[in-house]
């Protein structure tokens, strides 16, 4: 996908947003896992989508907070890797998140809960602020001048064989030329020969 024309491909659209959004909710697991496993006796799903659990007076809701926030770090990464580009991740973080909330709906009803919308929109900044100057980092890495150099020798020696090709060429039409010339001379020459003594020995006797 680096980095040619913007083409509209709506399968491999579709196949960007579900690829980030199971790796956003793996990553999310796995952190909840390391930070509310040894606090909570059995994680579900709740954990996942219940905006109740955010709470900053609890330390569940503060871990649940810092696991979506580091979720988001990991999200920015695979922005990196999935969308490559930077003018799009604000677009698909924007998607992922508002799937977020469309789940975080349908399982507990609409949020009401501060805290929830307080981290999930520092969430969003950071995936998306985040995964744009990784983007861009990796837009503007330098090429190796050990390849340049190796494309100029390459074109350079190229270029020389196909004139030295052609000058070995022109050479050899202009020996031709030049000796087919040296023979139509000579064979002149020969022929002109007895008429000119012929000629010679008239204007002698003619003197005499």
């Amino acid at each position: 996908m680096l980095y040619g024309a913007a083409v509209w491909d709506p399968v491999l659209i579709i196949a960007q947003i579900v690829t980030l959004q199971c790796l956003f909710y793996l990553s999310l697991g796995l952190w909840q896992g390391l930070l509310l496993g040894p606090s909570v006796g059995r994680l579900s799903i709740a954990h996942l989508f219940g905006w109740k659990l955010y709470s900053l007076g609890t330390y569940v809701g503060w871990m649940s907070v810092v696991s979506l926030l580091l979720t988001s770090v990991l999200g920015a990464v695979f922005l990196v890797w999935i969308v490559e580009r930077a003018k799009k991740c604000l677009d698909f973080a924007s998607t992922c998140f508002l799937f977020h909330f469309l789940f975080c709906w349908r399982h507990d009803g609409f949020p009401t809960r501060l805290e929830w919308w307080l981290a999930n929109i520092l969430g969003l900044v950071i995936m998306s602020l985040f995964g744009e100057w990784l983007c861009l980092r990796r837009e503007m890495q330098e090429i190796p001048l050990n390849t340049l150099r190796g494309r100029g020798a390459s074109a350079a020696s190229g270029g020389a064989g196909g004139a030295g090709s052609s000058g070995t060429g022109g050479g050899a039409g202009s020996s031709v030329g030049t000796s087919s010339a040296v023979q139509m001379s000579s064979a002149a020459v020969s022929k002109a020969g007895p008429k000119g003594s012929v000629s010679q020995q008239a204007g002698g006797a003619n003197n005499v």
